[in-house]
């Protein structure tokens, strides 16, 4: 790719007021995880991936914009996150995530509505279907049994709740200290 490619993605951001909710529910299972070798999500940058596109050109922001227009038809809805797990499952944890419970039917219908757009616009997305989860740690070999503890540390019931009322195109820039995310983009929802 040339200079001008941007590595984009669409999510929706927690608020800060989920972020600060679910902050409590985070260093319990970091603690529990202790010193293990688990890469932590940084809380700036906690969000639901609803489309990952990698590497595009800088020109294709406006076609972004525009597949992403139709979900502004849809109405912003309420979400708790509540529960976690992993991925690919709980014997050989990868990914540690967060779920989401009401509002995650929302979440989904969102993320399709995206992703048809996306298509008729011409981008490639991942075949997955797609599962409402935030992200909020990468565990690296030899972390499976703090994984484990994490996940066990996660308390039941609600961790946060948050309104859900935009869509945001976002740019990673990836550096030695790790990814920078920007916003693009927002499409608010109805």
């Amino acid at each position: 790719m040339t200079s001008s490619a941007v590595r984009l993605f669409f999510s929706v951001p927690l608020s800060d007021e989920a972020r600060s909710a679910s902050s409590g529910a985070l260093r319990a299972m970091k603690r529990a995880a202790g010193d293990a070798p688990l890469s932590w999500t940084k809380d700036d940058q906690l969000h639901f991936t609803l489309a990952f596109l990698g590497e595009q050109p800088e020109d294709a922001v406006p076609r972004l914009r525009e597949a992403a227009a139709p979900c502004a038809a849809l109405p912003a809805f309420d979400l708790t996150l509540s529960g976690a797990g992993s991925f690919p499952d709980a014997r050989r944890p990868r990914v540690l995530w967060v779920g989401a419970e009401q509002g995650a039917r929302e979440l989904e219908d969102l993320a399709a509505c995206l992703a048809g757009g996306l298509r008729s616009a011409g981008f490639v997305l991942e075949k997955r279907p797609f599962r409402a989860h935030l992200t909020v740690a990468r565990v690296r070999p030899g972390g499976e049994r703090a994984a484990s503890r994490a996940l066990d540390a996660v308390p039941k019931g609600e961790i946060a709740r948050m309104r859900v009322d935009r869509l945001s195109l976002m740019q990673s820039q990836l550096s030695p200290r790790g990814a920078k995310h920007g916003v693009v983009h927002e499409t608010r929802l109805a």
